[in-house]
């Protein structure tokens, strides 16, 4: 714990400048307990708009938002479900800052504490019930009551347990203490019987990757309506494809389930539990109140994000994300999508077939891109981690102006000497790597990994290269950069002109030129 002298004085924070054509910013207003300043605006015109921010000397481009004329019948929220866990649990930080930074800084619309239910105590429990309800204001901010039943992976795995009404029951699934009087509720300790007992409840599941990972061979569709793709621990498109497989309703969402205290804004620190930075979960609900939300969250109106504030729609025959849909011939998928960054790629899918890969971007025939993804195995953050540590030399040419792209934390770097680039890089599901001129590409380059090495020639460098190093989806990509005028804006189409007969998963992902991903919720279309 510091010392009083070697904390530094606090700093003045400047105070930021908005500049848009159509918005007016009022005077802004700094947070009482956390560097934000927030503004009031008003838009003069409908439609996408782009908030330019300055402030010390830097400046960003705020996130897309829409704006409507009217209001409409449902509007977008950005929250989080698995918004990590605080005190209550094996986490940083009091339950207090856990829901304030949730609101406050990482400025979600809801959230939830999910501690694990074996660190949980009777106490501990009517503590989280007293605090939770205290940040809760409609139409603000939703605190949702919520741990995560947390048996071994054989027994159901982790489950995130969202309550709807104050339950001043605990259902464990076991406990790492000792209680001076016993909770009468006994302990659950495998996933049929605690989905017995839960299933006609007022309560809402989320399944996920976690220290324990859902069990998918127990399902209870109505109340386990949300599968998430992505959290700190590692992009897990995998458990989405297990789910889609097994012909599950699948609702998408993705989270922090972080423990730094920081839910709604988390990194991976330097990877000693962690691998990436969050996600965030967008939903379209009726209002801000729990019970819209869930509403939402039941009928699969929901999409997931590494993070990004992506604004996502995709409908057919004008039904959106999660609906249910009868055709008699040819199943159109319309996708929307305003991004943070250039919309690189539309992905779309048939259940887990790759029906196509739409490229929107193109490219820079001055810039080459290196990218490593994928994951070592199936599992937690450790078994999915997978260290791409490597070189590439550039024999009779020299390597200029590299940019790293999608870099999750300080472990993640990138060095360039002469002909030759090293790299200290490792992925759990998503994709990091760099873009780099090259003074002469006539002799192509060579990579050296612990996973796979190999040369690639000039005509490579020009086409690109995917050389697949088995794993989970584990491979590296070499070819042109996406033009940095790629644009965030992106309409598509797909035509399945030979829909097959029975019922289908459509959906889409969506993949920016900065790495960030967006996967949308089924539509689920019998034909």
């Amino acid at each position: 714990i510091p010392t009083a002298s070697t904390i530094p004085s606090k700093a003045p924070i400047p105070k930021p400048d908005i500049s848009e054509t159509d918005v007016k910013a009022g005077a802004p207003k700094l947070c009482s307990d956390y560097p934000v300043w927030e503004f009031p605006v008003k838009w003069t015109r409908a439609g996408i708009h782009r908030v330019q921010v300055t402030a010390g000397g830097l400046s960003c481009e705020a996130n897309p938002i829409r704006v409507h004329a009217t209001d409409p019948i449902l509007r977008r929220y950005w929250g989080d479900l698995h918004a990590g866990q605080s005190e209550i649990g094996c986490g940083a930080g009091s339950l207090d800052h856990h829901y304030a930074y949730a609101r406050d800084v990482a400025a979600l619309q809801f959230a939830s504490q999910q501690a694990n239910d074996h660190y949980i105590t009777r106490a501990l429990w009517d503590h989280v019930r007293a605090v939770t309800p205290r940040y809760q204001e409609d139409g603000s901010f939703l605190a949702y009551l919520g741990c995560e039943w947390s048996p071994y992976t054989e027994d159901g795995g982790d489950r995130n347990v969202i309550y709807m009404t104050d339950e001043p029951r605990m259902r464990r699934s076991d406990r790492f203490f000792l209680e001076h009087e016993p909770n009468p509720e006994p302990d659950l300790n495998r996933a049929p019987e605690f989905l017995d007992a839960v299933r006609s409840e007022d309560v809402l599941l989320n399944l996920h990757v976690g220290g324990r990972p859902t069990n998918l061979e127990w399902h209870a569709p109505e109340i386990e309506p949300l599968f998430e793709v992505h959290s700190t621990h590692a992009t897990s498109e995998w458990f989405l494809f297990d789910a889609i497989r097994r012909g599950y309703k699948v609702g998408v969402t993705a989270g922090t389930d972080g423990v730094m205290g920081r839910p709604g804004a988390c990194g991976s620190g330097r990877r000693v539990t962690r691998n990436v930075r969050n996600g965030l979960t967008a939903v379209t609900a009726t209002a801000l109140t729990q019970r819209a939300v869930a509403d939402g969250f039941f009928s699969r109106n929901c999409y997931g994000t590494s993070g990004a504030r992506i604004l996502l729609d995709v409908t057919i025959d004008d039904q959106p994300m999660g609906r249910a849909v009868t055709v008699q011939d040819a199943v159109k998928l319309c996708v929307n999508v305003e991004g943070t960054a250039g919309i690189e790629r539309v992905d779309f899918f048939r259940d887990t077939e790759l029906l196509e890969s739409r490229v929107l971007s193109t490219p820079d025939r001055e810039r080459y891109r290196i990218l490593f993804g994928g994951a070592k195995e199936e599992g937690t953050a450790a078994a999915q981690r997978q260290t791409w540590d490597g070189s590439l030399c550039a024999q009779g040419s020299v390597v200029l102006d590299i940019e790293p792209i999608a870099f999750q934390c300080p472990l993640n770097t990138v060095s360039a000497s002469g002909d030759t680039v090293k790299w200290e890089i490792a992925t759990a599901g998503n994709d990091m790597g760099f873009t780099f001129r090259l003074e002469n590409a006539t002799n192509g380059i060579e990579i050296q990994t612990p996973v796979c090495s190999f040369a690639c020639s000039s005509e490579d460098l020009v086409s690109g290269l995917t050389v697949a190093a088995g794993g989970v989806e584990r491979r590296v990509e070499i070819g042109p950069a996406p033009s940095l005028e790629t644009s965030p804006s992106a309409s598509a189409e797909f035509v399945d002109g030979a829909p097959l007969s029975g019922e289908h998963a459509y959906w889409v992902r969506v993949i920016q030129t900065d790495r960030h991903r967006a996967w949308s919720s089924p539509i689920y279309i019998t034909a």
